[in-house]
Order: C-alpha cells, then structure tokens, then sequence
C-alpha cells in the first residue's frame, strides 16, 4: 500500500510549556523511572518534584523516554500533568494525524532503533532531540488512522480493564486480611473473648515473622538449565503481578517456586515498593530464579502463601525492613535479623484456613487476568507492524 513518508516533526509538535512543582503529586508527575515499559502506563513516582520547574503535558499528548537504559517506553497521556527532563511530550497535529495512530506509530520497534542510534552520552545517553523530528512515518489517510487505531485501541481497552480487575482484586485480599488479623474483625470475633495478658482473642498467639516463614528457602535446582529468570524490574511497585519473564540457565541469585513471595531488598526498590507473588510457572515443582536482590519468603504450617504476601505489603513491615538497610548510599540492603521483631498474630487453624479459602480464588483469578493480558499484547504486537505498514487493508472495515 503507498502510504507517504512523512518526517515526524511535520506531524507532531514539540511541548516545552513548564509548569510549577508544587501543582505536581506522585501522581500526575511522570519520569522516566514510572513510565512502564510495554505500553504498560505509569505508576505513581516514587520521587515527586519538591522544587523546580517540570514540562506540562496534557491529556491525549504522547510521552516519550529519553534516557537509556528506559528507552522503549511510551505513554499517551490519560490527564494533565507535568514530566521529567528525561521524558520529552508530543503533540499531534490532529488535522494531519490522528494522535492514537501517531502513538501506535511510535511505538514499533524501528523508532526506539532510531532514537537509541542518534543517542548522545556515554553514562546514560538520551535521544538527539534535534535529529527524531527527522524519523520517517508512513501516514496514511486520516479515515484509515483511525480504523487503524480503533483496532489496536480494542486491545488496550481489554488488557486495560483486566489491570483495573487485577488491582480490585489485590485490594480486596489485602483489606481483608487487615480486617481479620490486624484489626481483629474476623468471622464470629463478637462471640470470642480477649485474652487480657497477651491481649488477643482467645486462641491466638504471637510470633516473630521470621520463626514462622522460611526466609531465602534451600531450595533444590538443576544447574545450567534453562529455567524462568524474573528480573528485579519485573516486579511493580503496587501489585503482586509479575510482569517479564526471561529463560535463563540457572546459576546464582534468588531461587523459588509458585507461592513464594519476592521482597526486594535494596534501596531504591524496596522504598519504592517492589514485591511479588510467584505463581506463573506451570508446575508447583517448578524452580526458578532471580535478582540477587529478591528475598524470598515461603510458606509454613503456621502462615500460609496468601497471608505472607499480605504482610508483606503492609506499611509497619515495610518501614520496619527500611529502617533495618545499611551500606553505602545508593546500596543500602535490608538485614534479614530485622523480621525477628516483626510479630504476627496466629489464630486457631480453622480461621487461617477461611482465610486461605476466601482469597485464593482472587489470587488465582488475578494470574488468570495476567495469562489473559499476555495474550492479547502478543496478539496486537503482531498486528500493530501489519497494520502500521499497510500490509493489512482496513479499507473496508
């Protein structure tokens, strides 16, 4: 299909309008570090401005990151904000070019190719900004854009929903195991007495956390074998969800199986939030490994998978893990003596297994959603090439 080349900066505009930090939050600013790789969105930055000035972005703009090693990602803005120097904001000349097919366009492979050739630097180099205007897209009519981008826009919207799924899904375990063990509101609590020594109900003990977890398990593996790798940049700040899972032969680092939870230990990860639940591989006899900076945390007759993940995302464990890093700045670790303070609240076996029955369904559910998003992004990466090069006619859609 003869579709014109056109240079990018015919098409889009550079935005360079600042705005004030103090209008920014966590939430609405965006660097290269929070913008997911993949199309994935962004999260909430772990480092919003306290002073300065940040590039304004508004909602339907495209952000792009600048630096290596976060080049590949991209974000069509979904609200007004502000941004980093490392993400530069683009807008479309929306009477040339639809601004979701222009996103979809930037999006392949070949434009990443070209922003990383014309890179400046050596430590962390970042795009010519001067030299991407010059990239070359095809553009095809404005009706046929827009077919285009509805198409692909289809599977976003679905991949986007099973995110919003996964994340009600993640909140509704983690208050309830709140509710019953922290706050004590468990099924049939009006009925139990407290005991006034230990001051819990009836029937529960305390414990320290590492006394009733295996903290960095020895665990069994084949050495030299291919096996699932999960790097520390797998993991999300927010969500027990593991994203990207390389094969890679088993040597060092961590090493676990389904149902074990990843802490990240090391600064700035853990501040950040960084934590996982295993549950992707196919057989709960499976081993895999990862980052040397993952501790592992695995089940026991006393805490079971689902409420160590639960703990693990709470604010008193993470900041008592915090408080515990030492080593030089930049490289600061968690010490693995500081669970020993950290104490848990045990009820009788027959409340820990209503727990377990009650929320395993939605941790089940949420690998399910993941499975399901994986699939659809392998389905539009395959498409989004055949489409941006005309290879597949819309025409008649």
């Amino acid at each position: 299909m003869n579709w014109k080349k056109v240079p990018l900066g015919q098409v889009a505009s550079y935005i360079t309008t600042k705005v004030d930090a103090i209008h920014l939050n966590a939430s609405n600013y965006v660097s290269a570090d929070n913008m997911e790789v993949d199309r994935g969105g962004i999260t909430d930055s772990a480092y919003p401005l306290s002073k300065g000035r940040a590039t304004r972005f508004e909602k339907g703009d495209i952000l792009v990151s600048n630096i290596r090693p976060y080049f590949k990602k991209i974000w069509q803005a979904k609200f007004t904000g502000g941004c980093s120097n490392d993400v530069f904001v683009l807008r479309a000349k929306d009477d040339i070019i639809d601004p979701r097919f222009l996103y979809y366009t930037l999006s392949r492979q070949d434009f990443f190719d070209f922003m990383m050739a014309g890179a400046n630097g050596t430590k962390m180099p970042r795009g010519n900004k001067k030299a991407i205007p010059k990239h070359l897209l095809g553009l095809p009519p404005l009706p046929t854009q827009r077919k285009i981008a509805s198409i692909l826009s289809a599977y976003d919207d679905l991949i986007e929903n099973n995110l919003k799924r996964i994340r009600l899904l993640e909140e509704k375990a983690q208050l309830m195991y709140e509710e019953w063990f922290v706050r004590m509101r468990f099924p049939g609590h009006e009925k139990v007495k407290m005991d006034e020594e230990s001051g819990l109900p009836e029937g529960w003990v305390r414990k320290p956390f590492s006394r009733i977890v295996q903290i960095n398990p020895k665990t069994k593996f084949s050495k030299g074998v291919n096996a699932p790798y999960v790097p520390m940049g797998s993991l999300s700040e927010s969500s027990m969800v593991i994203t990207t899972v390389e094969e890679r032969p088993i040597k060092g680092g961590a090493k676990f199986k389904n149902g074990d939870t990843l802490f990240a230990r090391i600064t700035p990860c853990l501040e950040n939030g960084k934590t996982g639940f295993v549950q992707f591989m196919k057989s709960d006899d499976e081993v895999a490994s990862g980052s040397t900076e993952f501790i592992v945390f695995r089940e026991t007759s006393e805490l079971s998978r689902y409420s160590i993940y639960c703990i693990s995302r709470t604010d008193e464990f993470r900041e008592l893990a915090i408080k515990s890093m030492v080593g030089s700045d930049g490289r600061q670790r968690v010490q693995k003596e500081c669970f020993e303070k950290f104490y848990v609240s045990i009820p009788p076996q027959r409340i820990t297994e209503s727990f377990d029955k009650s929320v395993e369904p939605k941790f089940k559910l949420i690998e399910n959603l993941v499975r399901q998003n994986k699939a659809l992004k392998e389905a539009r990466d395959i498409l989004l090439p055949r489409l941006m090069s005309g290879l597949i006619d819309v025409s008649d859609l």
